[in-house]
């Protein structure tokens, strides 16, 4: 037991010794020996770099987003062309109400109880009278007509059944009242065909009447939008 102790001391010592040269082999950190303001300029040096990735990135960004704002741009442009195109066919057709400024053209039989040239039927408001009337609104700017608040649309027809008019499928009396949204009395007084009216009304005693009115209302259309067209036999 005595002579162990000598031994565990040279032991101590070696193990001691051993932990000191491995301290010291450590391989150095020259960054560690470097002065304060060093570090400060890598560090800065580092974030600068940073930054600049940062800069990219977000240029990359905003040219995505204003690629992405112009491509809406450009489908909100279409969409609204449609829909102007849209509104300009649903117009045509007549399958919307219109209000405005226009004319309202009142056309009604004669009250002379005989014709001056003996034929009754000069006493009576005839279809190529009412479309004669329409016609010149038409021409003088009208942009919707109606008959008796019927729409008219590129299928109405006026045709006589008897005295009575038969317009979009339903039968009408006189008076038959024209209101035409658009229309100018100068340019529907100067149109031939209502000048012609015109000088038969005046011979015969039919009643016709021109009216200014800033607050029209042309109803749309509500008969059949479907049609059908006749097939070749097989």
């Amino acid at each position: 037991m005595l002579r162990s102790r000598p031994v565990l001391a040279v032991a101590c010592v070696l193990l001691g010794f051993l932990a000191v040269v491995a301290a010291r082999s450590r391989p150095a950190n020259p960054a560690s020996r470097l002065p304060r303001q060093y570090e400060l300029a890598g560090l800065i040096q580092r974030q600068q770099a940073s930054a600049q990735r940062l800069r990219r990135q977000v240029d990359d960004l905003r040219s995505q987003v204003d690629r992405l704002v112009s491509a809406g741009a450009k489908t909100q442009a279409a969409a609204a062309s449609r829909k102007a195109r849209l509104s300009e066919a649903s117009l045509a057709a007549g399958l919307v109400p219109v209000r405005g400024a226009g004319l309202r053209i009142t056309l009604d039989d004669s009250t002379l109880a005989q014709s001056p040239e003996g034929n009754v039927n000069d006493l009576v408001i005839h279809s190529q009278d009412v479309q004669a009337a329409v016609n010149a609104a038409w021409r003088s700017g009208a942009e919707a007509i109606s008959i008796n608040d019927q729409r008219l649309v590129g299928t109405s027809a006026v045709l006589c059944v008897g005295n009575t008019l038969l317009l979009n499928g339903t039968v009408h009396s006189p008076p038959y009242v024209i209101e035409a949204v658009g229309a100018g009395r100068d340019r529907l007084e100067s149109d031939p065909l209502f000048r012609r009216l015109r000088a038969d009304a005046e011979a015969f005693g039919l009643r016709v009447k021109v009216e200014r009115d800033d607050s029209l209302d042309v109803a749309a259309y509500k008969g059949k939008t479907t049609f059908k067209f006749a097939q070749p036999a097989a």
